[in-house]
């Protein structure tokens, strides 16, 4: 039985509750007065069922920056421990899940717990900066147990739209997400890359901060657009367009009833589980990196007026 640490929460990103779900199940009555995220009640009271998802790890230790928000966790999550610092969170478990998408704070916050030597989930991305991505590089061995990932990449409609697309490639693609391009636009390049592949040859932001327009460019030709509007409603997902006669797929996150929304998080816990088993990261090291360059590369690119950004050439020190 493996224990672990989760560690959360930043404004808007309530996955310490989804994630330990999957791990430790959660307490009914908790969930409904003091989780404060109705999405996260609707999945779990509908697809979660208090079914044991992943039956050899449990989620042991909680830290979060406010005590209060600790308990509400613990509680909703039943886990049995909070720790008082990060560090004493590293030291009682067996493996690290740090679970928020403040990307700006992973340096200063996450980049200590490797000392552990303990393998570690990075929710959705590592670094907010080239020179931070860089130093990651350098500080951590090529063979760390860690893992980046954006859950979207697990869902069942990903898998689905990789085996479609194979004898039937798309003309191009469109992306559409909430939030900031920082945070969420790992959301659909995770998800893309599991249906493309990674082979993108240039990056060029034509939007704004907060409205970000990304076209991605792949050596074979075919050009995806991502939008990325702070504000903008759900469905968060890709929409696959083809040859006349054939009508577009879609391919949503955020899925009508949630159910295969809910999926992904538990088929990446079971992956993360995996790695902390096994020592081998699901995610490859070139791979990590790769997607943060990408998505540095559209900040870079919207920096510097819409420039367009040959990933051969982008940072390459910090792969």
């Amino acid at each position: 039985m493996k224990n672990f640490g989760m560690v959360g929460m930043n404004p808007g990103n309530g996955h310490p509750f989804s994630f330990t779900a999957c791990f430790n199940g959660f307490d009914p009555e908790a969930l409904e007065t003091r989780c404060s995220f109705p999405i996260i009640r609707k999945y779990l009271n509908e697809h979660h069922g208090n079914r044991e998802f992943i039956p050899d790890a449990r989620i042991t230790h909680i830290w979060t920056h406010d005590p209060k928000l600790s308990a509400d966790v613990a509680a909703v999550s039943k886990i049995p421990n909070i720790a008082s610092s990060l560090e004493e969170l590293a030291d009682e478990v067996d493996g690290i899940i740090f679970a928020r998408d403040d990307i700006w704070n992973h340096d200063e916050m996450a980049l200590p717990l490797f000392k552990s030597g303990k393998p570690v989930y990075m929710d959705k991305l590592m670094c907010a900066t080239p020179e931070e991505l860089a130093r990651w590089s350098k500080t951590i061995p090529a063979d760390y147990p860690l893992m980046t990932a954006s859950s979207f990449r697990f869902a069942p409609l990903v898998s689905q739209a990789a085996q479609m697309i194979k004898d039937n490639p798309p003309l191009t693609i469109r992306g559409m997400s909430p939030c900031v391009w920082l945070r969420y636009a790992p959301h659909l390049l995770d998800a893309l890359f599991a249906i493309c592949g990674r082979e993108v040859e240039t990056v060029q932001n034509s939007g704004s901060d907060g409205k970000d327009i990304v076209t991605l460019t792949y050596r074979d030709g075919l050009q995806v657009v991502l939008e990325v509007f702070d504000g903008v409603g759900l469905p968060l997902g890709l929409t696959l367009h083809f040859p006349a006669p054939q009508g577009p797929v879609e391919v949503p996150y955020t899925d009508s009833d949630l159910s295969s929304y809910f999926f992904s998080i538990v088929n990446m816990m079971k992956e993360f589980t995996g790695m902390a088993e096994t020592g081998i990261t699901p995610t490859p090291r070139d791979q990590m990196f790769h997607m943060n360059r990408v998505v540095l590369a559209g900040i870079a690119s919207r920096e510097q007026g819409g420039i367009k950004i040959k990933m051969d050439s982008f940072y390459p020190e910090s792969k």
